[in-house]
């Protein structure tokens, strides 16, 4: 009989450990998938930023371009892509409406500025 107690004690203990082993490695999974969710999220937040700053930086070379030039016979005018850093910029520069249209583009993340200009 003493014998019986103690093969039941030992089931007890292994199912025991079995369950807490499978609990740790849910715990395990769950933060796995919560870290990888976040490090997507994080790059794309940082490949918008990237799109919008090379979208900038598209309006700023316009901008030189058109204190650079005098206004030819053109209605409008297509800059690119332009390389910059990890992604690419375009400009359009519409010279009927005075109109510069940037884009930036980072890992297919796509940022449009529009820049609305007076010559003087």
């Amino acid at each position: 009989m003493n014998s019986e107690l103690r093969t039941n004690k030992k089931g007890v203990i292994l199912l025991s450990v079995v369950i807490l082993l499978l609990t740790i490695a849910l715990i395990g999974a769950s933060l796995i998938a919560f870290f990888v969710s976040v490090d997507l999220s994080v790059r794309s937040t940082v490949d918008q930023a990237k799109a919008f700053y090379l979208a900038e930086a598209g309006i700023s070379y316009a901008i030189g371009m058109l204190r650079g030039k005098a206004v030819g016979a053109k209605s409008e005018e297509k800059i690119g892509p332009i390389n910059l850093g990890e992604g690419t910029y375009t400009v359009k520069i519409d010279y009927v409406q005075s109109l510069i249209v940037s884009t930036g583009e980072v890992n297919d993340v796509k940022k449009t500025l529009q820049l609305q200009y007076a010559m003087l």
